[in-house]
């Protein structure tokens, strides 16, 4: 395409650094612009297995107003162009809104209201998953995207993966921010916040450094929104959101759990428990699934000698395990193992 790739190829290590979330977004932005020329960009980045819902996002150019509605939209399942809407189709890329659904009419009624034009999303996946999202907008009154759009952008996947990759690879396995008790939201039935205790506050302060102030609720009632939907879907759980230690010095989560009939839902913010984060480092991290069996039954306080005889393998397997955990983790040994796993 004679496009100059070197700001591309960056990405990854400036991803490493000691960059703001909106610092880092500019410069995705002004690599990607080249390609695919944009007024706004958003990449977000998911757990590629499905599970655990790690959900961290970087904005460039977004009006507050609305970002804040696009966010509760989102979770709430009202978008068109859901990560499920999108693998459905032959190409994992999609024009928002331009479909005639209830979701795309409700998506065109946001974006004439806040001056935006349309919306370019593509999935980013590969052979382990699906890693994310980027989306590109274009104000109104500007070229529109075509149809050799989608593909630009979708050949800048692999680069685009390294660069959440290494994000979540710079954060600290030993959690650097101070141990803090869980936090509550209390969330109506009409998705308004009414309440939060003082260590909820705590946990709004340090969202509202990466993200403006007015989006922080709606996340919050966006989780609340993901929780009631799940209540008419039997043997479906309530979705558990894992946000990286390099955001917030240990890895948190946010679920919400419904309080009444009324539609009302508490949403708990707090340290990811060990069990959980687990699944958020075994991709991120590539632990396999037998080294997750082995860091189990590691928390339970096992020694090689059982850990070895109840997943019926040597010792000297038990320990290439372990020693294999540690090096893709870069801790020392057990006892720095355990203390990155917030136990």
């Amino acid at each position: 395409m004679g496009v100059d790739r070197r700001l591309l190829r960056g990405l990854p290590a400036l991803a490493g650094e000691s960059l703001s979330s909106l610092e880092l977004a500019e410069a995705v932005s002004q690599a990607v612009a080249p390609v695919v020329a944009h007024d706004a960009l958003r990449l977000m980045g998911n757990n590629p297995d499905g599970a655990g819902h790690t959900v961290f996002s970087f904005w460039h150019n977004f009006e507050a107003e609305f970002g804040r509605r696009f966010m509760r939209s989102y979770l709430a399942g009202d978008d068109p162009c859901l990560p499920g809407d999108l693998l459905r189709r032959p190409m994992p890329a999609g024009l928002v809104g331009t479909g005639n659904g209830r979701r795309d009419r409700s998506m065109r009624q946001l974006f004439d209201a806040h001056g935006v034009g349309g919306e370019l999303r593509v999935l980013l996946r590969d052979a382990h998953g699906v890693w994310g999202s980027l989306a590109l907008l274009r104000s109104s009154g500007g070229r529109t995207f075509d149809t050799a759009d989608p593909m630009r952008v979708l050949e800048l996947a692999p680069v685009l993966i390294a660069t959440l990759r290494r994000y979540v690879l710079s954060g600290p396995m030993q959690p650097v921010a101070p141990e803090q008790t869980p936090g509550v939201f209390v969330v109506d039935g009409a998705g308004k916040v009414t309440g939060a205790t003082p260590m909820a506050s705590w946990w709004a302060e340090r969202l509202r450094e990466h993200h403006p102030a007015s989006w922080v609720d709606a996340l919050v009632s966006g989780i609340a929104a993901q929780t009631r939907r799940t209540l008419g879907e039997p043997g479906v759980q309530a979705p558990v959101m894992h946000c990286p230690a390099a955001r917030f010095g240990r890895w948190i989560s946010a679920e919400g759990q419904p309080l009444d009939d009324d539609g009302a839902v508490a949403v708990l913010v707090r340290a990811v428990p060990a069990r959980e984060l687990l699944v958020s480092l075994g991709s991120w991290y590539g632990v396999t699934a037998r080294e997750r069996q082995v860091i189990e039954h590691l928390l339970d306080g096992a020694a090689a000698k059982h850990i070895a005889r109840g997943l019926d393998m040597s010792v000297h397997t038990v320990n290439g395990h372990l020693k294999a955990v540690y090096r893709k983790l870069g801790v020392t040994g057990r006892a720095e193992l355990l203390t990155a796993l917030n136990t």
